[in-house]
């Protein structure tokens, strides 16, 4: 600008300024009026976090008073600014402008909508797509009171596509497409604000797969074939070649178009086993979708050698049969195999002198299998097979199927032979004969026994063998049989079956005796006996009866069978012993045929002395009775002794059991009622009905001797330990010795309280937790409180003063506002009376929220202005300032404005350091300067 422009400039602004202040001024002396034309200027949409201001405009004169109401909040003046920090219903502003000069008064209200977001925007799915599969993705994000969702596919800036919703099926658009951008925009429905998210995701592919190589190929010689797969991003290749997988020399090759590599995988084989035809397989897998593509290339396989019989006719056992090696040349050396493994010469093996031919003399059927000469010809050994099946029998004829028949009975008869091929087999029985490897005869009179006969021919070598059976004819019934125990025992239920070989079928039917008197009588098959408790039934007999049902004929068959009993069991001895002292029990059972006896007491297992007695009565019952001499030293008060007969026949056992009163002479009891607690003094005394000459204490029934902290007193009736430790626990006893043996007393289990010891507060990984701690609004917290007690401390979470769990874990969500809480845990020994606490304090992450910069209201033309940035954040924030299009950092900065504008844009944006969440607030400042009146002074 030329400084006259700029003069002119300069006296046009002042000349509008006079006009501006006349207006201001009003008319003088005008008749007051008002107000009138209120309204409320400002959007109709408010959003969560961000700050908005609305004006009140009335016409009055000579002025007016402006009042706000915001719910229950008033506030004075003509503007009001307020930001919500969380969502609430529908908001009403109301704004009332009164005249204080005539009195009167106007109301106008405006409703605003409240959004909330969009924020915390985020894209789940897979990590890449597969060419020709389709890939599911969802778009998330928070709104209130809901969100829109679009998506568009890109492909180096060119849009493929675009869907609406918060899902999107995604299918490549090309193979040759090698990455798609996804991006998701989040918009709020109410208040139009938007947010975005975006994905790279590459495809992966496989294509062009082919295999370069001979399709025919000899034995003997090496062959080198190429697998090609293009792929993007990579593959692996792998060969597959008879069930053997190779790894072969895979290579990558410069890319031949636009992403898209190919991969060359090289496989050198030496034809060695002949097949005629198999497929050679080349497999790409995709590095990261891991799908897989095969290309399949059969290959013939031409063979230079073979074996072949040099013998006339078919290989047939007993008889000379040679193999000849047949090649193109003659051979360096050969081999023979058999079944893949060396064939060495023997007897009956020869070879002739170039090993070209191999003789069987005589040839067997176990020589069956694959034989192979391996020819080596100065290059890599080659080989090839020949299939070689003896035809030999027959061998081993048999016939299965019984040699006792029934008559009127069906039989079924099979014939085994071993022969190759099948043999005919021909079966002969008298004059009927019947061809195959089954028979059937049903005879129906009894008559003498006589020949079946099957033979068996080979019908390739005309070979034949025989095989015969003597059959013998029954009428039954036969083979009767009793199965069951060998014994009864008395109570307990036996079973017993009975069975009999009959012409058509049998009954049948039982008897049970004692001493030649029926007891009991039953009919089929089966019976169960229970014989009775009483000591008289030493031996029953039974008898089961088959009988043929059409001939009637019937045959018997009896057991006698011993019962084992046990009875009239009984302890004798003492029922209350005194401790120190020895008594001697006998316990008494009246068993057949036998019992032996074991004593039970106090876990123990006592053999004690068995002595069987003489018989008591023409039963044959024996009476056994066991001593047992026990000295008591334990002390139980009452204690069970148990008498156990177990019968050497059917092992059952019986017990017998009494309860011992053990009388106490000696015990060891603490001098006071209180618990034992670490730390503190304790004492325990021996009592008992005496005076004793010596007393020895014991711990775990070691000697405990008196040292620096246990003292005792001058009769050793009193150990005392001065104070406790946790290794004192344990059993205390005391030996007392008078005139007699010496008397163990009744122990006293001693077991120390303590703690709580010193505890912490830990994660649930096991983490020690800091002095203060940080959690997300509304998240769960979950902290454990670890401490060593004995027997059990209780535990109490207090959170702000005020219970909160009686668990050792907690899970709790913190409470906002305050956005710091003391937590606090204490156990507390109950025994002890002593208590621990470990206290942390727990934080709310929150904002930035009430946003402000302060600084001048406007600026000048080259002087430095500072301006501050401020926020209520927990637990801090940081700020980016963006001033003339650029960015800066922290909550203080100087600007400096060098060119003469009207006004600056300032923006600043603060960030919850912990949270992440951000708020932007903007100020726009009006810019002045004395650059243009310089210019008019020069002029």
């Amino acid at each position: 600008m030329d400084p006259l422009s700029a003069c002119l400039l300069l006296l046009t602004c002042l000349a509008d300024f006079s006009a501006s202040v006349t207006e201001w001024g009003g008319a003088v002396g005008g008749s007051s009026y008002g107000p009138s034309s209120v309204q409320i200027v400002g959007v109709n949409v408010v959003t969560v976090g961000i700050p908005y201001g609305f004006q009140c405009i009335a016409d009055c004169y000579p002025d007016c008073k402006y009042t706000w109401t915001r719910g229950n909040v008033t506030s004075q003046g003509p503007e009001l600014s307020f930001q919500l920090l969380h969502v609430v219903p529908t908001q009403t502003l109301s704004c009332t402008v009164f005249n204080s000069e005539t009195g009167d008064s106007s109301t106008v209200q405006k409703t605003l909508q409240v959004t909330a977001g969009p924020s915390n925007i985020q894209i789940s799915g897979p990590t890449y797509l597969t060419y020709g599969a389709e890939s599911i993705f969802i778009c998330s994000a928070s709104c209130y009171p809901a969100c829109s969702f679009s998506w568009t596919v890109s492909w180096e800036g060119e849009t493929l596509s675009k869907a609406q919703g918060s899902n999107i099926s995604v299918t490549p658009y090309a193979g040759t497409v090698l990455e798609e951008n996804l991006i998701c925009e989040a918009m709020d429905t109410v208040s139009h604000l938007y947010i975005s998210s975006s994905l790279s995701l590459p495809v992966a592919s496989i294509s062009d797969i082919s295999i370069v190589g001979d399709s025919t190929v000899t034995m003997g010689k090496s062959y080198m074939f190429t697998c090609y797969a293009a792929c993007y991003p990579s593959c692996n290749i792998v060969w597959k070649y008879m069930g053997k997988t190779y790894e072969g020399n895979q290579v990558q090759i410069p890319i031949y178009h636009q992403g898209d590599k190919t991969i060359a995988c090289h496989l050198e084989i030496t034809f060695n086993d002949y097949t005629k035809i198999e497929p050679l397989t080349c497999e790409a897998t995709n590095t990261i979708s891991h799908s897989i593509s095969t290309s399949v290339r059969n290959l013939t396989v031409i063979d230079p050698i073979s074996v072949h019989p040099s013998s006339a006719g078919l290989p047939t056992g007993e008889r000379p049969f040679s193999l000849q090696c047949v090649g193109p040349q003659n051979p360096a050396s050969i081999t023979w195999l058999w079944n893949k493994l060396p064939m060495p010469a023997s007897e009956r093996v020869l070879f002739s002198s170039d090993n070209s031919t191999m003789t069987f003399n005589p040839l067997l059927h176990t020589d069956d299998g694959l034989y192979q000469c391996v020819v080596a010809d100065g290059g890599p050994p080659i080989q090839s097979g020949y299939q070689m099946q003896v035809n030999y029998g027959p061998y081993g004829v048999g016939i299965s199927g019984g040699d006792i028949l029934t008559v009127g009975v069906l039989y079924h008869f099979n014939c085994s032979v071993d022969c190759y091929p099948a043999c005919l087999l021909t079966w002969t029985w008298g004059n009927v004969t019947s061809h195959g490897p089954h028979f059937s005869l049903q005879i129906e009179e009894l008559i003498p026994p006589q020949l079946l006969t099957c033979t068996a021919v080979n019908p390739l070598i005309g070979v034949e063998l025989a095989g015969e059976e003597t059959i013998q004819v029954i009428a039954g019934p036969t083979n009767i049989q009793i199965s069951g125990a060998g014994f009864l025992t008395a109570g307990v239920v036996s079973n017993f079956s009975c069975s009999a070989d009959c012409y058509s079928s049998c009954s049948y039917s039982w008897t049970l005796t004692e001493e030649g008197l029926m007891i009991n009588t039953a009919q089929g098959n089966t019976i169960s006996v229970t014989p009775s408790t009483s000591v008289n039934n030493v031996f029953e007999t039974l008898t089961c009866t088959a009988q043929d049902t059409v001939s009637h004929l019937y045959i018997s068959s009896s057991l006698s069978l011993p019962v084992a009993s046990i009875s009239d069991m009984s302890i004798v001895g003492n029922r209350t012993v005194t401790l120190g002292q020895q008594y001697t029990f006998s316990c008494y059972a009246a068993c057949y045929p036998s019992c032996y006896i074991v004593w039970k007491y106090m876990g123990e297992t006592f053999q004690g002395d068995n002595i069987e007695i003489p018989i008591l009565d023409s039963a044959e019952n024996k009476t056994f009775s066991k001593r047992l001499e026990i000295t008591f030293n334990d002390f139980f008060k009452s204690e069970p002794l148990t008498c156990e007969a177990v019968n050497t026949l059917s092992n059952a056992t019986v017990s017998l059991t009494v309860n011992l009163t053990v009388v106490d002479l000696f015990s060891v009891r603490p001098t006071t009622q209180a618990p034992p607690v670490a730390g503190e003094p304790f004492s325990l005394q021996c009592v008992g009905p005496q005076e004793p000459a010596t007393i020895t204490w014991l711990k775990n029934k070691q000697k405990m001797p008196a040292r620096e902290r246990v003292h005792l007193s001058p009769d050793n009736t009193t150990i005392i330990f001065s104070y406790l430790f946790r290794a004192d626990g344990g059993v205390y006893q005391c030996v007392v010795v008078e005139d007699g043996p010496p008397i163990l007393s009744v122990g006293y289990l001693m077991q120390i309280n303590y703690g709580p010891d010193a505890g912490s507060i830990l994660n649930p990984y096991g983490g020690p937790v800091g002095g203060l701690m940080y959690a997300q609004p509304g998240s769960t917290i979950e902290l454990q409180c670890v401490t060593t007690c004995y027997p059990v401390c209780s535990i109490s979470w207090f959170y702000g003063g005020l219970l909160l769990a009686t668990n050792s874990s907690i899970s709790f969500t913190p409470v906002a506002p305050p956005y710091t809480t003391p937590l606090t845990c204490v156990a507390l020994n109950p025994a002890t009376k002593q208590n621990f606490t470990a206290e942390i304090t727990v934080g709310v992450s929150d904002g930035p929220k009430n946003m402000v910069i302060e600084g001048p209201a406007s600026l000048e033309i080259g002087v430095t202005a500072t301006l501050t940035c401020s926020a209520d954040c927990s637990p801090s924030c940081s700020f980016q300032w963006t001033v003339y299009g650029k960015t800066m950092t922290g909550s203080l900065i100087d600007i400096t404005v060098n060119r003469y504008i009207s006004e600056e844009s300032i923006s600043c944006k603060a960030q919850n350091t912990f949270t992440g969440n951000t708020a932007t607030t903007n100020e726009t400042l009006s810019v002045s300067g004395t650059i243009t009146a310089a210019l008019c002074t020069l002029l």
